[in-house]
């Protein structure tokens, strides 16, 4: 009865070797696949956040360009304090800007892996998910103020 031990892949029969490179092809193409996918839902909510900043830049100037139509016309009285809407928008672009921020950098490590796998270099195949859950850990320990 042979001794259970670990095996170094030079130790392994020819057909155990085509086992064995073929579990890690798949699981390399599976991988691939699945950066590829996150990547793209990545790079979809970045394009979500900067037609979100812009529309609604657009939403506060019709507002004030409304606000001092109707003033023009007499139709309503007062006056706005911009300060507060500036004040608002500034908040908005530090936490919409910080959460752009992660996502580049996670859109950047996929991109990263996908161009090694490509290539034929080798990965960590623990390497990746340590790398992009890190910096959504650290940019939720910095920024705690927004959560």
């Amino acid at each position: 009865m042979t001794e259970d031990r670990f095996r170094k892949y030079d130790e392994l029969e020819d057909d155990e070797k085509e086992v064995l490179d073929a579990f890690r092809q798949m699981k390399l193409m599976s991988d691939y696949n699945r950066f590829k996918l996150y990547k793209f839902k990545v790079e979809d909510l970045i394009k979500d956040y900067e037609q979100l900043k812009q529309l609604r830049e657009n939403i506060q100037e019709k507002y004030f360009s409304i606000y001092e139509e109707l003033l023009n016309e007499e139709l309503i009285e007062g006056e706005l304090d911009a300060s507060i809407w500036g004040i608002t928008r500034d908040y908005e672009n530090e936490t919409w800007n910080s959460e752009l921020k992660l996502m580049s950098e996670i859109k950047t490590n996929f991109d990263i892996a996908i161009k090694m796998i490509e290539s034929g270099e080798q990965i960590n195949q623990l390497l990746m998910p340590k790398i992009i859950f890190s910096n959504i850990n650290k940019y939720y320990c910095e920024n705690k103020s927004l959560l």
